[in-house]
């Protein structure tokens, strides 16, 4: 399988299995938004609880120059460890929700 399209199916994968972590609530959807034009992916909670407006993106991947960056992430799991698991190279993981200077730092990679 082409990297690209092996790093889209991580995502993927590692994605919907994060969503079925998620309580059922009537008005509060798990939403995946998947787009392979433009190498976007994310985890979503979109809706509402009573008179509370609900929409928190909780997982966030881009593919940027053949890299995998983790945009946003607010679980308390590694997630770019899971990817490394999955077969993905700790350096073409970049945690992109951390600011250029610190990136060199976190043993991930860098842009």
């Amino acid at each position: 399988m082409e990297k690209l399209e092996f790093y889209r199916s991580c995502i993927q994968t590692l994605l919907e299995r994060h969503s079925q972590s998620f309580p059922q609530e009537d008005e509060v959807e798990t939403a995946l938004c998947f787009d392979t034009v433009r190498d976007r992916y994310q985890l979503m909670r979109v809706g509402w609880r009573e008179f509370d407006r609900v929409y928190h993106t909780v997982l966030h991947f881009d593919i940027k120059s053949g890299k995998i960056w983790l945009q946003q992430n607010t679980t308390d799991i590694d997630v770019g460890q899971e990817l490394i698991e999955m077969g993905i190279p700790k350096d073409e993981i970049v945690l992109g929700l951390h600011p250029a200077y610190k990136r060199p730092y976190t043993g991930y990679g860098v842009s």
